[in-house]
């Protein structure tokens, strides 16, 4: 290792075209947070219209909101353009070195679609069995609508796994980093802000549907009101939880993995100038000192990526899941 310093200099991102497209990334959170909006308002006037041929305009408007249907459908249209838009495979190709060979094993339509379709059929039944107010074509629309969130929750969720999958699938990998602190690669900073984004809004959508199960107007059991209640976040509490941090410990464990790669390098340059003390010229001791020196320097940066609007994105959902086993029966025997 010739001239460390030059060297990690040299390792630092490059500013390819991939990293000025990056810039856009937050335009088009904004374009498919609006396109969510426009939807659900869409599909709320649509129901309006419906109930109105049936004279309940101002009922359904209640039970709409009851139901949160604006916000499933607005968050579940927004959550499924980020699915479409393949930014995950983006970022993982943007940092791999060999991103031809890496591939996603959830990706493989069989798995994705085992993982949709359970939990589409399975939420859509569960639901559906709650009894949803109205009746006639109204409860078609409530019906076609409930089946629309739940298979847009087994996509959700599907992508959820291939997030953990993707950033396990690093830890294997070979990837380019800045050698002189890893965890300011803009390229890591990307992938971590995007699932930690993602989870943020999965636990929104998951919260706005845990509101509405606790709507008052359903009209089957009370019994099996209660246990719906209970199961679902039995399953996505786990799954959102899971989502966010493991992907966390994996970044961390790499950027430290690569932070070691480096302090090694300079620890072995150190320790072989060093045993030849005796025959140390100026200019030998002089390297020395520096690398001594980049060795601390390389030794405090951070082994994570430091970002407020990372850590309140992953804050926050995690609050939210531990409250919600501290608040889900007390809510449950109110409501």
């Amino acid at each position: 290792m010739r001239d460390l310093r030059q060297q990690a200099m040299k390792t630092g991102p490059p500013k390819t075209k991939k990293n000025v497209e990056r810039s856009g990334v937050g335009t088009r959170h904004g374009l498919w947070c609006l396109t969510g909006i426009a939807i659900g308002a869409a599909w709320t006037g649509m129901g309006w219209v419906i109930a109105s041929m049936n004279g309940t305009a101002q009922t359904f408007l209640l039970w709409w909101a009851h139901l949160q249907g604006f916000f499933l459908v607005a968050l579940g249209t927004w959550l499924l353009l980020i699915v479409r838009s393949r930014a995950l495979q983006a970022r993982v190709a943007a940092i791999a070195v060999d991103p031809d060979l890496w591939s996603l094993r959830l990706g493989r339509c069989q798995v994705k679609a085992a993982v949709i379709c359970s939990i589409g059929i399975v939420g859509t039944a569960s639901l559906i069995a709650l009894g949803f107010p109205g009746g006639g074509i109204l409860r078609m629309f409530m019906w076609i609508t409930c089946a629309c969130v739940c298979f847009t929750a087994g996509a959700a969720t599907h992508h959820a796994l291939e997030i953990i999958a993707a950033v396990h699938g690093l830890l294997g990998a070979r990837i380019k980093v800045f050698r002189y602190a890893p965890a300011m690669t803009p390229q890591l900073r990307d992938i971590v802000s995007y699932f930690s984004s993602y989870t943020l809004l999965v636990t929104l959508g998951y919260a706005f549907a845990l509101l509405g199960t606790l709507s008052p107007d359903w009209t089957g059991s009370k019994e099996y009101v209660d246990a719906v209640r209970l199961f679902w976040p039995i399953i996505y509490v786990p799954t959102c939880s899971v989502a966010m941090i493991y992907p966390h410990l994996a970044i961390h464990r790499l950027i430290k993995r690569e932070k070691e790669k480096t302090l090694l390098s300079c620890e072995a340059d150190i320790d072989s100038l060093l045993s030849r003390y005796g025959d140390l010229e100026k200019e030998d001791i002089d390297r020395t000192n520096a690398l001594a020196q980049l060795f601390d320097r390389l030794a405090a940066t951070p082994d994570y990526v430091v970002d407020f609007g990372i850590g309140v994105r992953t804050v926050l959902p995690l609050l939210f899941n531990f409250a919600t086993f501290l608040v889900k029966t007390p809510l449950i025997r109110h409501s």
